[in-house]
């Protein structure tokens, strides 16, 4: 049976007003409070958890789950919340339409397709700031601090001590950004997988010789053409399946294989990959040109 509880996120008003009338009054169901900051996100393949780190409570216990207002950083969240509630098939009121799509969203989808990611951890920064003994537990050391919503490698740190989680969660010129905590995954080097359809035309091997833990070729990376025909073709599969799953039509999909299990992990599918520029410009360009003909090929075969 469905449970009565309702849970009013960003309700303050509602929670704490002081007139009588702004008081929720829902009969016999129970109404519960939070705070934005007070969620709490847990990913790992084919298992994903969101609840209110206060009580510990599920957010799938929940009959509905209503988004009152929107202060930063409610947005960036929302998609990961809405996600995880249809996965769980839980009602949310007021929630999807000012999603917006970030690392975490992807990696919880994948990771309900039991598509194989990284272990990953989202807080707050006020729960993250007390949290380096639990995260460190969860993920292992080193682990990955990055942004929810960068790209290129950029707020991207591999922290190694206390030290060094600190000196990022608690940056006051950091303290707009909403960091994930990801398992690293020893690998040599990151691939990337440029899918068009169902289609991997291109996948490029990138690895960073000064030691550091970031691939980007924006970073430094340098990157080498992979040969597509003798590349493991169930990663290949893998990889068309996360785009399908982000509903995207062309993507560049990174992956990353462990150095010491060879598993292969899912890191991230970026909706607008660089083809005209960047490393091996002219092939993939040119292995887009040969996606656009088929398309346009069908288009007309249609009318």
């Amino acid at each position: 049976m469905a449970t009565r509880h309702l849970l009013v996120i960003n309700g303050e008003a509602f929670h704490s007003g002081p007139a009588v009338g702004t008081r929720l009054e829902l009969d016999e169901a129970e109404v519960f409070f939070c705070s934005i900051e007070d969620i709490r996100f847990d990913v790992q393949t084919g298992l994903t958890r969101v609840c209110e780190a206060t009580s510990e409570r599920d957010l799938a216990e929940f009959g509905l789950i209503h988004v009152a207002a929107y202060r930063r950083p409610t947005a960036t969240l929302l998609s990961s919340i809405t996600a995880y509630l249809e996965h769980r098939q839980r009602p949310a009121v007021h929630a999807a339409a000012i999603s917006a799509p970030t690392k975490l969203y992807q990696l919880m989808v994948l990771a309900q397709n039991d598509l194989p990611v990284p272990t990953t951890v989202h807080m707050s920064r006020m729960l993250l700031s007390n949290s380096f003994a639990e995260v460190a537990d969860r993920l292992g050391m080193p682990f990955v601090l990055k942004a929810v919503n960068a790209s290129g490698g950029r707020m991207n740190f591999l922290i190694e001590t206390e030290v060094d989680f600190l000196r990022y969660v608690e940056d006051p010129a950091l303290a707009e950004v909403a960091f994930l905590a990801q398992e690293f995954i020893p690998n040599n080097g990151t691939f990337r997988a440029l899918v068009f359809g169902k289609d991997v035309p291109i996948v490029m091997h990138r690895c960073n010789t000064d030691g550091t833990h970031l691939t980007n070729t924006e970073r430094g990376g340098h990157a080498t053409l992979f040969d597509v025909g003798t590349f493991d073709s169930e990663v290949l599969v893998m990889a068309v399946r996360a785009v399908e799953l982000m509903g995207c039509g062309i993507a560049g999909v990174n992956l990353v294989q462990h150095r010491q299990t060879s598993r292969w992990y899912l890191l991230e599918v970026n909706s607008s990959p660089a083809i005209g520029t960047g490393a091996f410009a002219e092939e993939k360009t040119a292995a887009y040109s040969s996606y656009l003909r088929s398309k346009l090929a069908d288009a007309c075969t249609r009318r």
